[in-house]
């Protein structure tokens, strides 16, 4: 080697001794206290991440077991531990790392210990100051396989901590059942003498090393060495016990403890008489940390609010037709003016129903009342048949551990609700939607009043009524059925002005996130025919100066969607409907639009080779004033009320020359419009085919503008309208609670569309620097105040007949309002 890279080997040689000498000094130089001051840094680090995974697998675990085929599932069960790849049984997950799926010997209520399943919760291997591997039990109570119910945030775990105090004996340090963790994460520290950590053969243990059996990690070595309580179970490997709330398993979790010969000594010990039976370091989650952390997310307080949703309104049906009666509780006697109780189960609103598994997990949360006579107050509502109440979370001084507590209504209800439902009084209050904790109280009463009257409010044609003729719409309480049309009442019977119903679902609400409606509708066999008519499905600004639950359009072609018809008030814009449509109006003329058919430029179907003329389409509402559109061919709108089902209006060449603020397009082409066969099916007894409608209207985008005339928001409308879903098809359909995009998107929607809609003028509004708007409002150039258009919205069916019969069977209505 020539000399000059010798002399350069060698100074290498010595800068690597000096670093060497160097971390020696500094590892020799670190104090016994400092290392353990690391190594619990470490144990806190580890133990806190792996919380924090177990936390957010618990906020997806609904959408992780629906994507599986399980949507039944509720929130709060927790995965099983990695007990080894020859005991797992876990097909979907095979390696060390993943969970335990039902595996041999498991049962209802069985509590498992076993290595932290790093692998399904996303992580790498967590290890403790030691370097060991976290380990971890979960209460049968919540264990993911063998699902107890009910669950909710009342389920009590079968765990409890125990502590050594300097006596005799481990004590609980639980004040309450209720404070009991459903699992427990432990760091189990280096071994004792008498725990075996090698290799035992079998499984895979390349990542953590060791074994599985719980015994050579958790404590103590000898199970009696700790008075009886022992960080293990029974079984292969110590790893499962079926246990019970009543006599919970005890777990120490502390750290060291000592045992002097008479007690327990925890942290350090002096003297001759000290022996470490326990390093266990364990970090605890319990029932109420579990589900303050899923009350956060949205989905779970969309489906608490649908479950309610639905309820309320199945016992308006019920309060409507044959009554209902409160599931009696025992113990309670109700006061003399009103007969209380909890919800009775009914298939209604049952697990069946969506949200789907809900009910036989929160229905012991759910109080209904009914006056013996007169009505309730409720929120200010003196229209009320009854009132719900959902008892929310515990609040302070609330306990639901015994039969008796749960018995008790003291319990669940909170200040003059809790007065009114157990001694005479006829005024209840609360929140109506079920919210994060931070704005409402954790216990805070979910408050809903149960009206007079169907969930659908009719509007009937006055002129119908005048001439003793039947009504174009009636809502069946007893079967949930809105029935639009009749049977023998068409333009030879009355003016086609007359011939329009709609009817509106009698709670508006503001739009905040968007909506999915779910619905399905058959046409009947009507004298032969089904019809040449339709309806359509409508989305209104339910602000009071705009629209009320008396609105409803023109008969004829315009379905009572369109128009004026002179007797009701109108339905005005802003508003979207779902038009289905059985036949084919071509063109349109204003000369004719006072009479049954003034056209609706209609697409082409039998005529240009279709196989049928009936479709379904998006509309908005046409032109908003008089004016000139250049089509072509060129339009005379002299009428604006009467075009708002007119597909291709305004035309694309108005909108290009006009001036901002302008109207949505109705759609004319794809994805806008579809052919759908609403015909007489011979396999349908004549009838039509029964659709199933999905419809999801969502707020996309929002534009504010110095000038508020034109501030503006984007919806994109999709509907999917389908007459053979597949079961899983079908069932996506039905559980309006989640996106398509989540419960089945490789399924496209029929109809899709994305509309620019203007803010609203306020009228008799006035603003300037001066006198700002409201909140929520700005002020235009022209000083007046505006506010987001579809702010809050009514829905509703409209419809109309013509020369032709129809009667229309709408079913199964359910709806989420997303926050």
């Amino acid at each position: 080697m020539p000399p000059r890279k010798q002399r350069g080997a060698a100074l290498l040689i010595f800068f690597l001794l000096l670093v060497m000498a160097g971390l020696g000094y500094l590892v020799s130089g670190l104090s016994p206290e400092s290392v353990e001051v690391r190594r619990a840094q470490q144990n806190q680090e580890a133990l806190l991440q792996a919380r924090e995974a177990l936390i957010g697998y618990a906020l997806q675990y609904r959408e992780q077991q629906l994507a599986q085929g399980q949507p039944g599932r509720v929130y709060g069960y927790l995965p099983l531990p990695d007990l080894g790849t020859t005991r797992n049984n876990n097909v979907g997950c095979v390696n060390e790392g993943c969970d335990a799926a039902n595996f041999a010997g498991n049962a209802l209520s069985t509590t498992v210990i076993g290595r932290l399943p790093w692998r399904t919760l996303g992580l790498e291997p967590l290890r403790d100051g030691n370097g060991e591997c976290l380990w971890y039990a979960v209460s049968g109570s919540h264990q993911r396989q063998q699902l107890a119910t009910p669950m909710n945030w009342d389920s009590l775990a079968h765990l409890d901590i125990v502590v050594a105090d300097g006596t005799a004996a481990l004590s609980s340090v639980l004040t309450s059942a209720h404070e009991r963790p459903v699992v427990v994460i432990f760091s189990p520290g280096p071994p004792l003498p008498g725990q075996d950590r090698a290799p035992a053969g079998g499984d895979d243990v390349t990542r953590c090393g060791g074994n599985y059996n719980v015994a050579n990690y958790l404590d103590p070595a000898t199970a009696t060495a700790l008075g009886g309580v022992t960080n293990y179970l029974a079984g292969t490997n110590k790893a499962s016990a079926v246990t019970d709330p009543n006599t919970p398993k005890a777990l120490a979790s502390q750290g060291k403890i000592f045992d002097t010969g008479t007690a327990f000594i925890p942290n350090a010990c002096q003297g001759a008489n000290c022996n470490l039976v326990a390093n266990d370091i364990g970090l605890s989650v319990t029932g109420d940390a579990l589900f303050g952390a899923i009350r956060k997310s949205a989905y779970f307080r969309t489906d608490i609010n649908a479950m309610l949703d639905r309820m309320t309104f199945c016992l308006r049906d019920q309060a409507a037709s044959s009554g209902f009666t409160p599931a009696a509780i025992s113990g309670f006697t109700s006061p003399i003016d009103k007969s209380a109780g909890r919800i009775p189960d009914n298939t209604c609103y049952d697990a069946s129903q969506n949200p789907l598994g809900y009910y036989d997990h929160y229905k012991e949360m759910v109080f209904v009342a009914k006056p013996n006579s007169g009505n309730f107050t409720v929120n200010g509502d003196t229209n009320c048949a009854g009132v719900l109440l959902f008892a929310n979370q515990r609040g302070s001084g609330q306990l639901r551990v015994t039969a008796a507590q749960k018995d008790a209504p003291g319990n669940y209800l909170e200040g003059g609700n809790l007065t009114s439902f157990t001694a005479p009084g006829t005024t209840f209050a609360g929140d109506i939607l079920f919210d994060r904790v931070t704005p409402q109280a954790v216990g805070q009463d979910i408050t809903r009043c149960i009206p007079s009257g169907g969930s659908f409010t009719p509007v009937e044609s006055p002129k119908l009524a005048e001439l003793g003729l039947g009504q174009l719409v009636a809502y069946d309480t007893g079967l949930r059925r809105l029935i639009l049309g009749r049977n023998d009442l068409t333009t030879a019977d009355a003016d086609a002005d007359y011939l329009f119903g709609c009817a509106w679902l009698a709670d508006s609400r503001p739009l905040g996130g968007g909506l999915h409606v779910y619905f399905s509708f058959q046409f009947r066999d009507v004298g032969g025919s089904v019809g040449l008519n339709g309806f359509a499905f409508a989305v209104a600004d339910a602000d009071p100066a705009r629209n009320n639950l008396n609105a409803c359009g023109a008969g004829g072609s315009h379905l009572g969607y369109s128009g004026n018809n002179s007797f009701t008030p109108k339905i005005n814009y802003p508003k979207i409907g779902i038009e289905f449509d059985q036949s084919r109006n071509t063109n349109f003329s204003e000369t004719d639009i006072s009479s049954s058919n003034p056209g609706r430029n209609d697409p082409c179907g039998t005529a240009c080779g279709g196989e049928y003329n009936s479709h379904v389409a998006i509309l908005y509402w046409g032109h908003e004033t008089a004016s000139i559109d250049p089509g072509p061919p060129v339009y005379t709108i002299n009428q604006p009320d009467f075009d708002d089902n007119v597909h291709g209006f305004p035309s694309a060449a108005f909108l290009a020359a006009g001036t901002p603020p302008l109207p949505p397009r109705n759609p004319d082409a794809a994805p806008g419009i579809a052919f759908k066969n609403l015909r007489q099916q011979a396999s349908e007894g004549g009838n039509s085919f029964t659709y199933h409608v999905r419809l999801e209207l969502t707020p996309t985008g929002r534009a504010d503008n110095a000038n508020a005339r034109l501030s503006h928001t984007t919806f994109r409308t999709e509907a999917w309208i389908d007459s053979s879903p597949s079961a899983s098809q079908l069932e996506a359909l039905k559980n309006v609670t989640r996106p398509m995009s989540l419960l089945a998107p490789a399924y496209p929607a029929t109809l899709s569309d994305i509309a620019l809609m203007y803010d609203v003028a306020l009228p008799a509004s006035t603003c300037d620097v001066a006198t700002p708007c409201p909140d929520g409002q700005g002020c235009g150039s022209d000083n007046m105040c505006y506010r987001p258009a579809l702010q809050t919205v009514q829905l509703g069916f409209t419809n109309s007949q013509r020369t032709t019969d129809q009667e229309v069977f709408i079913e199964d209505f359910s709806t989420t309002w997303l926050p």
